[in-house]
């Protein structure tokens, strides 16, 4: 992994399975736990890499980020059927909320500090320290709850672009705590956005309420000297390529970023728009890590690899977004079988 972000020579290709609630059920602890504890979290996530023979980093990350870390309620995925944390009470449901909720102390601020622990943990074993950035519109719509938001958006536009300012106000302290932490160095961002998804906002949408927002954190952390991001624009976001590619263009393609797109968006349209520059992060379809067979997947993540190893920036064979907890063992481990057999360089 270090290799293909410093731009080295390659025995094979990397993988990185996206495996965060599918390492609970191969330690055999409740996926409540994993996502209650830091400890449980990185151990789950080290050993199943270690198991399988893949190249992640460990990390600390659901979907429903952004409301309990401005004051409200998440749950825990204990109940059958639950795959990540998922909001019980939103901290907006008035406008006049938006005006009440000050920005918050990231040290205290809901899953902030289960980040902070894994990435301890991580940095320890000289690993990247994770923490994320940039997502304003998910962040804003776990807060409000979508619907609301949506709302909103065309009701009340000043509500909502005055809470992405402070939101962004927040991931500057969250930036502020992981660099003074483990200096600049040792640590990579991650920005992962589902709401932004073009099946839920237009490309307008994202333009108005949050690309601006995206320049200022992006360039924030990389002149705080942090070198990496990894980008996972989740779901269709084909309609809002030509804006990461404006923010990446904003910071002077500064840094060496990671782009993991969902399967909506082609390889070659991520190649064509930052493959110049940054690595592309494989797309295989996620869902079929739980559905179909062994020999699909090997067969998935052939076509994958044949098509993103052209990238002149490097290439890592990924999923296009997290790895299903419920997935059997040999289909994740068909990724580092595909690797091997396909992805040689030798």
């Amino acid at each position: 992994m270090f290799a293909v972000m410093t731009g080295q020579k390659l025995d094979r290709v990397p993988v990185s399975p996206f495996a965060m609630g599918y390492t609970a059920q191969i330690c055999g602890i409740p996926l409540g736990d994993f996502y209650a504890d830091g400890k449980k979290c990185f151990k789950c996530q080290l050993l199943a890499s270690d198991l399988h023979g893949y190249d992640s980093t460990p990390m600390y990350a659901y979907a429903s980020i952004g409301a309990w870390e401005f004051g409200g309620e998440i749950g825990f995925p204990y109940e059958p059927g639950h795959g990540a944390p998922y909001v019980k009470k939103h901290p907006i449901e008035k406008p006049e909320d938006v005006d009440k909720i000050e920005v918050p102390d990231p040290k205290t601020a809901g899953s902030i500090p289960l980040f902070m622990e894994v990435s301890k943990q991580a940095n320890a074993l000289g690993m990247p320290a994770v923490f994320m950035i940039g997502a304003f519109i998910t962040h804003c719509g776990n807060a409000m709850e979508t619907s609301r938001m949506l709302l909103w958006m065309i009701r009340k536009p000043e509500l909502v672009h005055k809470f992405i300012g402070k939101i962004e106000g927040y991931e500057k302290l969250v930036t502020d705590w992981f660099v003074d932490t483990f200096g600049g160095d040792k640590c990579m961002a991650f920005a992962g956005g589902a709401i932004e998804s073009n099946k839920v906002i237009s490309p307008k949408q994202f333009e108005s309420f949050s690309v601006s927002h995206e320049i200022n954190i992006h360039r924030y952390a990389l002149d705080k000297g942090v070198p990496s991001v990894m980008m996972h624009p989740c779901a269709d976001q084909n309609k809002n390529l030509p804006f990461y590619k404006q923010i990446r263009e904003a910071c002077g393609w500064k840094g060496k970023y990671v782009w993991n797109f969902g399967p909506e968006t082609s390889i070659e349209k991520q190649i064509e728009n930052f493959g110049a520059h940054d690595v592309i992060g494989g797309n295989v379809d996620p869902p079929s890590f739980q559905t179909k067979s062994f020999e699909e997947i090997v067969m998935l993540c052939k076509d994958n690899i044949e098509r993103g190893i052209k990238n002149p920036s490097g290439y890592i064979l990924m999923p296009g977004c997290e790895m299903p907890p419920l997935a059997p063992p040999i289909n994740v481990h068909a990724m580092v079988y595909a690797a091997r057999k396909f992805g040689s360089f030798e």
